[in-house]
């Protein structure tokens, strides 16, 4: 359930529940009954890998969290290296829910700040600001700014986007592929 509105978070920034949680929730008895014997992984290593891939989260407590959480059940090579839509990562986090993963809120709102960061690929000229904010790393007023600006004229590339006020290059170019146009 946790993961469910963990996936609601990522898309939206705010505690929103789902309906489809409870949907979840019934179908992990059924999903439980077929799991596979669960691979041996090294917490340490995993947490290593995490944090070495997080170019644009500094707080290691996010790694932490998805360390402990994500690579309880995988390894973080299943999904450090493919970045996703929000919508995405959403479908992703409710399979994680019905496969029994149950993190704290805590560790919920480190997750997605680590996924957003890290992990998520925008449009910048149809992405809505709640996916745009945090990817991009801005405040709410060079949010603002990009969706007035793209209403007018879309963005065509990184130059373009960081001529808008308070967006940083340098985060931008560690985003180029993870930014779309």
């Amino acid at each position: 359930m946790r993961l469910v509105i963990f996936g609601a978070r990522l898309l939206f920034g705010s505690r929103v529940l789902l309906y489809c949680g409870a949907l979840a929730l019934l179908g992990i008895g059924a999903a439980a009954a077929q799991l596979p014997p669960r691979p041996i992984i090294d917490p340490a290593m995993e947490l290593a890998t995490i944090k070495a891939a997080s170019d644009l989260d500094d707080n290691p407590a996010d790694a932490e969290a998805v360390q402990t959480v994500c690579t309880a059940c995988h390894s973080s090579s299943q999904f450090l290296g493919s970045p996703r839509s929000s919508s995405r990562w959403e479908q992703l986090f409710g399979e994680m829910a019905r496969f029994g993963a149950r993190p704290t809120d805590a560790q919920v709102n480190r997750i997605v700040r680590y996924f957003q960061r890290n992990l998520m690929v925008v449009n910048v000229n149809t992405s809505p600001a709640e996916e745009l904010e945090p990817t991009l790393q801005t405040g709410p007023a060079a949010t603002s700014a990009i969706v007035m600006r793209r209403a007018q004229r879309k963005f065509t590339g990184i130059g373009d986007l960081a001529a808008i006020p308070g967006v940083d290059r340098t985060v931008l170019e560690l985003l180029k592929d993870r930014l779309q146009f």
